[in-house]
């Protein structure tokens, strides 16, 4: 596992959950070594130890009639590490709160803790390693999401959509300064430049019949640029799902949604980083996507 002590280099991916309670952040320079939990019908609170020994206080448990029976988790640190989680949230005793999580490591899963009712959420995420949390608790655990740093270089989330067409991926050395969309039902086709003039793809856009209409967004690297992509996928004509709708968000406003939106949503709140390549599946249409992210710092 590559990780830097000092914690530089950090994206901040969500929280999920509610917006009750207050905000509270755990970051731990020597990995994370152990989590308790406290669950029943929903997660009451959350604790972290580092690798260290050094524990991150309680989150969530105020009351003190409803506190949940103890789980925890230890993992071999540092061979083995977090590296995601998902669950759902949903309400309880009038709340939104985090009814179930899931922490998955580089060699297992855990969980669910909890019970597994209301609203799913998940990150599809790859070479990173989770360095801290976040969150918001009071009564019981609102809201939770994860920091993370890269193994190497940059993080991979997604890609979200369907598993038809081909893979396809790049990553670039500048900025991505242009992107071609072609759309109507759904994005028929997309591709892009960076700022030192190299393009990549089209992806998508082999159904003569049914090319879409073009449209085109432009970024001044100096000032904006990419952070975030935003959509939703169904079916459409084929037999697998496609991304039917896409938004791209920077730093500065988003652009989209481009497509039509129907289907299955995704997103992800993302702070910290900026995108620097896209992966995803292509062929008649645009099957799948997803984006390759760095940390800001390192723009």
């Amino acid at each position: 596992m590559a990780m830097n002590a000092s914690l530089a280099g950090i994206i901040s991916l969500g929280p999920w959950g509610g917006s009750g309670g207050d905000h509270w952040s755990f970051k731990a320079s020597s990995g994370i070594s152990e989590i308790t939990l406290y669950v029943d019908s929903n997660v009451k609170s959350i604790s972290f130890t580092d690798g260290n020994g050094d524990t991150s206080g309680t989150f969530g448990g105020e009351n003190h009639n409803d506190l949940g029976e103890e789980k925890k988790i230890k993992i071999a640190s540092p061979s083995e590490y977090f590296t995601t989680i998902s669950g759902t949230y949903g309400k309880y005793a009038g709340l939104t709160v985090i009814t179930s999580l899931t922490f998955a490591t580089n060699l297992t899963s855990y969980g669910p803790y909890g019970k597994t009712t209301g609203d799913e959420f998940s990150i599809p995420i790859a070479d990173s390693v989770v360095v801290g949390f976040h969150g918001r608790s009071g009564y019981y655990l609102d809201a939770l999401g994860i920091y993370v740093q890269p193994v190497a270089g940059s993080i991979s989330l997604g890609p979200w959509g369907g598993e038809g067409g081909e893979a396809f991926d790049f990553k670039v050395a500048s900025w991505i300064k242009e992107i071609t969309i072609y759309d109507g039902q759904c994005i028929n086709a997309i591709a892009f430049k960076d700022a030192n003039g190299n393009e990549y793809g089209m992806f998508g856009g082999r159904d003569p019949k049914d090319a879409g209409t073009k449209k085109q967004i432009t970024i001044d690297g100096s000032s904006e640029y990419l952070t975030s992509i935003s959509g939703t996928y169904g079916t459409h004509k084929v037999k697998t799902p496609v991304i039917t709708s896409l938004s791209f968000v920077t730093n500065l406003t988003t652009y989209g949604p481009f497509g039509t939106v129907k289907g299955t949503s995704f997103s992800i709140p993302i702070e910290g980083s900026f995108v620097n390549g896209f992966h995803g599946r292509h062929g008649y249409y645009l099957d799948a996507i997803g984006i390759f992210v760095k940390p800001k710092a390192v723009i």
